[in-house]
C-alpha cells in the first residue's frame, strides 16, 4: 500500500474527536487506508455495509446492530445506511470523552443529508481522501510544503531561494511523469497499473458501479442513461465555466434535471464547483463558478483520449493539465485548514487560473504546459495585482528553474508537487 498522506491527520483527529468520517469518492482507497488501521490495532471491530447481510441487518435494527460492538468500531460506506448516524449520535453523547469510538468512511457527503449536520456537530471530524497525490505516487516521504511556503514566506526572493534548493535536491518530474500523472490520474489501481487496455475497462466498469450503487442510494428514481450523458458531457468540459442550458440541450434534458445531477456528482465527490473570486474591486468579475471533474485520468478518458501519445497534442490538454494541478492543490488543502481556493476572470477576459486566500494573504496560481514562458503569461497576474499590489503571482510551468520572473511573480516547475 502507498503511504497516504492524510494519515496523520487521520490519526490526529481519532485522538480527539468521538468519531471521525473519512470521505471521498469511490475507489480512491478509502477500504484500503481503513483496512490498514485496523490491522495496526486501532480498532476492535471493522465491518462494511457494502455487504448486502451486514447492511441489512444494520437497516433493520440499528441500535442492536451496534450495541453488539464493544470498543473502538470501523464502519465502511456510512451513506448506505443514513439511519445509522443518530444511533452513532446517541451513543457518543453516552460519553462524549471517549475518543476514537468511531471511524466511518463514506462515498457521498453526509452533510448533505437532511439533520446530519445538525445531529453529528462537535462530535464528529470530517476528513477527505482523495486519489494518489504526486508526492505519494513517487514515494516522498512528506506531502510537498508548497501551500505552507505561499502562506509563511511573504518574501518572493526568500521564497524563490527555498524551492530553488529543495527542487535541486529532490526528483524532478520530467515530461514523460507529467503526461502519465495527466492520463492515468490518481485512482491508486489505474495509476499502479498503467496498463491503457486495464485503464479503459476499469473507467468504463466504474462508470456503471458508481451510477448503480453510490447514485441509486442517493436518487432511485435516476435516469442512468441521461445522468452518464451528462457527466461525460462535463468531463469534456472541464475546467470550463459552468453553461447549464448548453448541458440541457446537448444532453436532451431539462435544465432542472441538470442541476440536479451536477448536484448528486458533487455530493459523490466526482466533480468540484469552483465559486470566481469576489473582492472589494472597480472590475467586473464573472461570476459564474468553473466545473473540474476531480481526476484528470477519468476526464480524459471521458473526453476520448485513449492512449497517452494522443494526450499532449489533444486540444483538451491545457484544460486537463489545469484539471490535475487543481486536484494536487485540493490533496495539499486537505491538510490546511483556512485556506479558501477561487479562480480570477474579468469580463474583459483577464483570468487567473486560481486563487488561494487566507486572511488578507492573497495568492493567484497560473498554469502553463510549455517549458519557458513569454510576458503575456503574466497578464492576468498583473491585473489581479493592479487592484491588490501585496498578492503574489505563481506560474506553475514545465521548465525545471525557479524563477522570479517579476515583481512578485514566481516561475515554478511542477515538481513542487513532489
Amino acid at each position: 500500500m502507498k503511504k497516504r498522506f492524510i494519515t496523520s491527520s487521520l490519526k490526529k483527529s481519532l485522538s480527539l474527536f468521538p468519531a471521525v468520517l473519512l470521505n471521498g469518492a469511490r475507489q480512491v482507497g478509502k477500504s484500503t487506508l481503513l483496512s490498514h488501521l485496523f490491522k495496526d490495532h486501532l480498532f476492535d471491530h471493522y465491518f462494511t455495509l457494502d455487504d448486502i447481510t451486514t447492511l441489512t441487518a444494520c437497516k433493520t435494527d440499528p441500535i442492536g446492530f451496534l450495541n453488539q460492538f464493544q470498543g473502538k468500531v470501523a464502519i465502511d460506506e456510512i451513506q448506505r445506511c443514513p439511519e445509522l448516524l443518530m444511533t452513532l449520535k446517541h451513543t457518543i453523547d453516552l460519553n462524549r470523552q471517549d475518543s476514537g469510538r468511531f471511524l466511518l468512511t463514506g462515498s457521498a457527503n453526509l452533510l448533505s443529508y437532511p439533520n446530519v449536520c445538525e445531529s453529528l456537530a462537535g462530535r464528529i471530524d470530517i476528513i477527505e481522501l482523495e486519489g494518489l497525490s504526486a508526492g505519494e505516487i513517487f514515494d516522498k516521504p512528506y506531502p510537498s510544503s508548497f501551500l505552507k511556503d505561499l502562506f509563511s514566506i511573504t518574501d518572493p526572493i526568500k521564497l524563490t531561494q527555498k524551492w530553488s534548493h529543495s527542487l535541486q535536491n529532490q526528483k524532478t518530474l520530467t515530461k514523460t511523469d507529467l503526461l502519465n500523472l495527466i492520463f492515468y490520474g490518481g485512482f491508486p489501481d489505474v495509476f499502479l497499473k498503467q496498463d491503457e487496455y486495464f485503464r479503459s475497462h476499469w473507467f468504463q466498469s466504474y462508470l456503471t458501479a458508481y451510477t448503480e450503487r453510490d447514485v441509486r442510494d442517493l436518487n432511485r428514481m435516476l435516469d442512468v442513461v441521461g445522468f452518464t450523458k451528462v457527466f461525460k458531457l462535463l468531463c469534456l468540459q472541464t475546467g470550463q465555466l459552468i453553461n447549464i442550458n448548453n448541458l440541457a440541450v446537448e444532453s436532451g434534458l431539462d435544465q432542472r434535471t441538470v442541476s440536479r445531477y451536477l448536484e448528486i456528482l458533487s455530493l459523490t465527490f466526482q466533480l468540484t464547483i469552483l465559486q470566481p473570486f469576489s473582492a472589494n474591486t472597480r472590475k467586473r468579475l464573472v461570476k459564474t463558478p468553473k466545473i473540474y471533474v476531480n481526476d484528470s485520468g477519468y476526464a480524459s478518458f471521458f473526453s476520448g483520449i485513449d492512449h497517452l501519445e494522443n494526450l499532449l497534442h489533444n486540444s483538451a490538454y491545457g484544460h486537463l493539465l489545469e484539471t490535475w494541478v487543481f486536484s494536487e492543490l485540493r490533496k495539499l488543502l486537505h491538510l490546511e485548514t483556512g485556506i479558501d481556493i477561487f479562480f480570477y476572470r474579468t469580463h474583459l477576459g483577464k483570468e487567473i487560473d486560481f486563487i488561494l486566500t487566507k486572511g488578507t494573504r492573497v495568492i493567484g496560481i497560473e498554469c502553463k504546459a510549455s517549458e519557458s514562458l513569454q510576458k503575456q503569461d503574466f497578464t492576468g497576474l498583473k491585473d489581479l495585482q493592479s487592484e491588490n499590489p501585496n498578492a503574489l503571482g505563481i506560474i506553475l510551468y514545465g521548465g525545471q528553474t525557479v524563477l522570479q520572473v517579476a515583481s512578485q511573480i514566481i516561475a515554478v516547475p511542477f515538481s513542487i508537487f513532489l
